[in-house]
């Protein structure tokens, strides 16, 4: 499978990152078209083939992601679909922009789809969610997988992605704040920032980690690390006495509701 990438900038440089590190893919597989000689360098310096023209790039994916800003996806699909080979796959990672607006510009002959992903795809842990018009459904496995290889990914109806994308792509911010403000807890205690900084994300990384290794709901693994008139569940009941979790619900409602309000 090979992947162009269009536009190397924070996303889709995280995703071409993701690529490399999951080992999935070859850097000769891997495609980047980018008018900024500093990131045909530095993707080049890691094998990777990189182009200043899109449509060489384009031409040699057999999924073409297109991570460039809504307002120019119209100007680059217009110079790129006349290259794209028979049969590839167009993933636009635009926000805000629709399915019907990503095959408008593509035209009909193209298979595309819409994607969500998220920047610890370089890490290949990202939450990636995929969308397309209902007679593309069954092309969308290679899609999938792609984004199988650096992280998760799902197949969402499009009417569900602005929630999805503040669960996961604005909810990366919100656990970052949950761990800063953790760590602040911390140092407080007397602990050093840089041991309480490992010390928080490790156990956000563990919680992660029980949550989707099972099936259990996160209320039964709270009820096994809280001892009846222990201290965990000091900590919990204060936490909700200063409303934590009806401080989190609606800060993701007010994240929902600027999306449906733009």
């Amino acid at each position: 499978m090979k992947i162009a990438v269009i536009g190397g900038g924070n996303m889709g440089g995280a995703l071409v990152e993701g690529f490399l590190q999951s080992g999935k893919y070859a850097a000769s597989d891997l495609f980047v078209g980018d008018r900024s000689e500093m990131v045909r360098n530095k993707f080049a310096a890691r094998g990777v083939n990189v182009f200043a023209d899109n449509r060489e790039a384009a031409s040699q994916g057999d999924i073409v992601v297109v991570a460039v800003k809504p307002y120019l996806v119209a100007g680059v699909a217009a110079e790129i679909k006349g290259c794209i080979a028979e049969g590839a796959r167009v993933v636009s990672i635009a926000a805000g922009v629709d399915i019907n607006a990503v095959e408008e510009c593509f035209g009909d002959g193209i298979a595309c789809f819409r994607a969500i992903p998220n920047i610890a795809a370089a890490l290949c842990a990202s939450m990636t969610f995929v969308s397309c018009s209902k007679r593309r459904e069954d092309a969308a496995g290679p899609v999938l997988a792609m984004f199988g290889n650096v992280g998760k990914a799902v197949l969402l109806e499009e009417k569900l992605l602005d929630a999805a994308m503040v669960s996961a792509s604005c909810g990366m911010a919100y656990a970052l704040r949950y761990i800063r403000a953790a760590m602040e807890a911390s140092i407080e205690m007397g602990l050093t920032a840089p041991i309480s900084e490992v010390i928080v994300a490790q156990t956000v990384r563990g919680a992660s980690e029980l949550l989707l290794a099972g099936s259990e709901h996160p209320e039964i693994l709270i009820d096994k690390v809280s001892t009846p008139g222990g201290i965990t569940i000091v900590g919990l009941n204060e936490m909700e006495h200063k409303g934590f979790t009806s401080a989190v619900i609606a800060g993701h409602i007010a994240a929902y509701g600027r999306v449906k309000n733009k």
